[in-house]
């Protein structure tokens, strides 16, 4: 039963995904990926580029600094959001939160169980599996395979500087 409803699950998120290609940038020379699959825990990021996932039970705060720079958060299946400011937002649920973040600057903390995120981009990642070191999860960054989400807080730098005269293309 539990495999019938991380497949259907995984469906879910496929399909999410889907409309969100169409805005979705190619992989760009420098750019990092993360994937995080079935983490518990805090996954903080702040990059450029797309971030897409869902998760079974928790919180995500999106800060959207710069209006217009992408089509905006998309967050579905939630049960509160909650203003905190000038474009951040908290929500929160149970059952099958998703979001969708593509095409810009984004600042996100997720707090949650039964957490999937995939990232494209440049920025910085921090995961912290502290206090679920019994099933903290797994994550892959810039293409390594994948290893357990760490016990204490590790910071992950996503892509890479362009060489000098690579900027801007």
């Amino acid at each position: 039963m539990a495999a019938m409803r991380r497949l259907v699950v995984l469906i879910g998120v496929l399909l999410l995904a889907l409309p969100a290609g169409a805005g979705a940038r190619k992989l760009g020379p420098g750019d990092g990926t993360l994937a995080v699959e079935n983490a518990q825990g805090v996954v903080t990021l702040a990059v450029r580029g797309g971030v897409i996932g869902r998760f079974d039970q928790g919180t995500i705060e999106i800060f959207d600094p710069v209006a217009g720079d992408g089509p905006g958060p998309v967050v579905r299946g939630f049960q509160k959001a909650r203003d905190l400011g000038p474009r951040r937002t908290l929500y929160s649920g149970e059952g099958d939160v998703r979001f969708r973040l593509i095409g810009g600057f984004y600042r996100v903390r997720i707090t949650a169980i039964g957490l999937d995120v995939s990232a494209v981009g440049r920025g910085v990642a921090t995961l912290d599996g502290t206090g679920f070191a019994d099933q903290p999860g797994r994550y892959s960054a810039n293409g390594a395979p994948f290893q357990a989400i760490p016990a204490v807080p590790v910071r992950i730098v996503l892509g890479q500087a362009l060489p000098p005269g690579q900027q801007g293309k």
